[in-house]
């Protein structure tokens, strides 16, 4: 097992089996679509679950090749620009940051065929900057550490395909509440809009998954 660590959402660091990442490597290339011919730009530390279960390790995995570096919003532009690569991701945060950054405005991004968004409220507004800018697919990937995405997925939008990725089962509970596989989530749905809202506070009650792989 490896202890890996999430934005806290869930609360403590999760002890995580290698058959569960391995399951989860392969879910994210077929949903990716990932092969030996893609340039995969990773921005993942490794201490964190999205290193191994959307960027690295499905590159790796699948034969692509990875760039792999630490996060520089100053180096971001010309790392892109150098690489040159068709699928990428990238949280609301490094968005936020990257707006405020030199060169960014200018930087054409038509070489990215999928890119991944997600880990929170995705703002459509976020999704069109990156569709103006040459992405062909924005996917807006849902899940959790003990269920990694993608539950579901929303393509270039904000709102979700409710249906569920094969191994999943999903229902909603009358407040919005998202349960899969029969554990609740904590996560909150508009379930008119099918938008992500926010996560439910569960410091009172202490309560978080258990990872059943």
């Amino acid at each position: 097992m490896i202890t890996l660590y999430t934005s806290g959402s869930t609360k403590e660091p999760k002890l995580i089996h290698h058959k569960s990442i391995a399951e989860h490597v392969q879910r994210s290339i077929k949903e990716i679509g990932l092969t030996k011919h893609d340039r995969v730009l990773n921005i993942f530390p490794a201490n964190v679950i999205a290193n191994y279960t959307v960027t690295a390790m499905p590159a790796l995995t699948a034969g692509s090749h990875l760039f792999s570096t630490n996060f520089d919003p100053y180096n971001y532009v010309k790392s892109f620009n150098e690489f040159q690569p068709t699928v990428i991701s990238l949280v609301p945060r490094h968005y936020e940051i990257l707006s405020k950054t030199k060169g960014w405005h200018e930087l054409d991004m038509k070489c990215v065929r999928y890119m991944v968004v997600g880990s929170g409220a995705i703002d459509q507004a976020m999704i069109d900057v990156f569709r103006n800018k040459g992405v062909e697919t924005v996917a807006n990937w849902y899940g959790l550490t003990e269920m990694p995405p993608p539950v579901f997925v929303g393509y270039n939008t904000s709102s979700f395909d409710f249906t569920p990725k094969d191994g999943y089962a999903v229902e909603f509970t009358a407040e919005g509440e998202c349960v899969v596989n029969g554990f609740h989530t904590g996560d909150i749905f508009d379930l008119e809009t099918k938008t992500f809202l926010h996560r439910l506070d569960t410091s009172s009650t202490k309560s978080t998954w258990k990872n059943d792989f």
